[in-house]
């Protein structure tokens, strides 16, 4: 039985245990973030064509001001939204990255060859094609978009296939999902930055500096790095030009990923405590009453706490709130876009084209050409279980851009005409990728030796 489970039966039996079990449940597969994204996209899908549709936009365009007397900072509630709730969603995704290269897929280059070959062959190929067809066209900026996949869509949605396909092939797709977040960070670092602020630039830096001190330092509370990196580093970033989301994925790499105690001292010390806590038994006497076996609870609260480094800790308590809140707010902001009646205008502009192809062909063609080449030339096998077949349906899988291609279209594009046109053509180009990648791996086949694998 699993651990966490086996600790929480003692509750199951609770009315309210039995009310919320089965939303528990949901929050813990794997398609269920992408299916709340899904619900939020289809809200806003609904709102931006209604007759509420002014009320929609209107709202987004409310002032919200933060700040002190006269030391104020008004933006509207969109830009709140994709400057800084965004900022914590690109933390978590540094935070992943951090912890793929110490100790996950990324680790091993022997075994990372594989996905990050099929990334960046999943990034060059569909930017190429939008450029071929937007070069020097009013457009151009926004080569970056078909670059991007989502990584909450392509692996919820994966996830409703169950096991249908093997755990390597959910492998795969994570650690290129990761490496291809990665590449988008660098392209919304270098390229699609406004005029830079050296001073506010600077600030940022000197508070980068900080973190790595205290990380240096040993410092392992949360206090003290929400401190610096938001108050800090996030705001400085905010006032520099460079889009503050880079200041979450900088922040994301100076959190600790190292334990506050070994392994060996945190067993003899849990179970000394646990001793101590079963030695201070009182019959009768409820552990709110009992002072040792309260003090005994609190050292296993603090031997657990410094066992679990704090990036660990970091990422699974903002996980889910990046999976049910923040990204489906995101949704709501951004993906409320006019569904044109006549289509062919979408087929006949460069822009449309450029993204809706390079999500549909040029993704899945990087990818499957990306993971050949190394193939090819021996740098990389496949991994067991894994065919070809299933690679070029986790090619199209890996065209779902939706979130983080709607974020970069709003920085690629100023008009509300283009930026419009750009969404919709992400949002279908990537119902279309879903589709197309769902079916080819729906046809996979799975061995026991897969299954017991994962």
């Amino acid at each position: 039985m699993d651990l966490v489970k086996e600790a929480k039966q003692s509750i199951k039996s609770r009315p309210v245990e039995k009310l919320l079990s089965p939303l528990e449940e949901f929050t813990k597969q794997n398609a269920s973030g992408g299916i709340v994204l899904l619900v939020c996209t289809a809200i806003a899908l609904v709102f931006a064509n209604s007759a509420y549709s002014d009320h929609y936009s209107a709202f987004w365009e409310l002032p919200f001001t933060i700040g002190i007397g006269t030391h104020l900072l008004e933006k509207p509630l969109l830009l709140w939204i994709n400057d800084g709730l965004m900022a914590i969603f690109f933390f978590v995704i540094g935070l992943e990255i951090k912890r793929e290269i110490l100790v996950g897929e990324l680790s091993e280059p022997r075994q990372a060859i594989l996905p990050i070959a099929a990334a960046v062959g999943g990034m060059v190929v569909p930017a190429l094609g939008f450029l071929l067809l937007n070069f020097q066209t009013p457009y151009s900026s926004g080569w970056g978009i078909p670059m991007a996949t989502d990584i909450a869509f392509a692996i919820g949605l994966l996830g409703l296939l169950g096991s249908k396909v093997p755990f390597s092939a959910k492998i795969f797709l994570t650690t290129l999902a990761i490496v291809d977040d990665l590449g988008a960070v660098l392209v919304i670092a270098f390229f699609y930055t406004s005029h830079i602020s050296w001073i506010s630039l600077g600030s940022g830096f000197l508070f980068l500096a900080i973190l790595m001190g205290a990380n240096r330092m040993g410092i392992r509370s949360p206090f003290i790095y929400g401190l610096f990196g938001i108050g800090g580093l996030w705001f400085a970033f905010l006032l520099s030009g460079i889009h503050p989301t880079i200041a979450g994925v900088l922040a994301a790499f100076t959190i600790p990923a190292t334990s506050g105690m070994t392994k060996k001292e945190f067993g003899h010390k849990s179970e000394r405590f646990s001793h101590e806590f079963q030695k201070a038994e009182v019959p009768g006497v409820s552990v709110l009453e009992n002072e040792e076996q309260s003090q005994a609870i609190q050292a296993l609260e603090t031997a657990k706490d410094l066992i679990q480094p704090p990036l660990q800790k970091l990422e699974h308590a903002l996980y889910p709130w990046v999976t049910f809140a923040i990204m489906p707010i995101f949704a709501l902001a951004n993906a409320g876009v006019v569904i044109v009646t006549d289509f062919s205008s979408l087929v006949s502009d460069s822009l449309s084209l450029g993204i809706g192809l390079g999500l549909l062909l040029g993704k899945p063609l990087g990818i499957c050409l990306g993971a050949w080449v190394v193939v090819r030339f021996g740098n990389a096998v496949l991994p067991s279980h894994l065919s070809w077949h299933q690679i070029i349906g986790l090619g199209f899988m890996g065209g779902i851009g939706f979130t983080m291609a709607i974020f970069i279209s709003t920085l690629a594009f100023q008009e509300a005409s283009d930026l419009q046109t750009a969404k919709l053509a992400i949002l279908i180009a990537s119902c279309l990728s879903a589709c197309i990648g769902l079916l080819l791996l729906s046809k996979s086949t799975r061995t026991p030796i897969e299954t017991r694998n994962s």
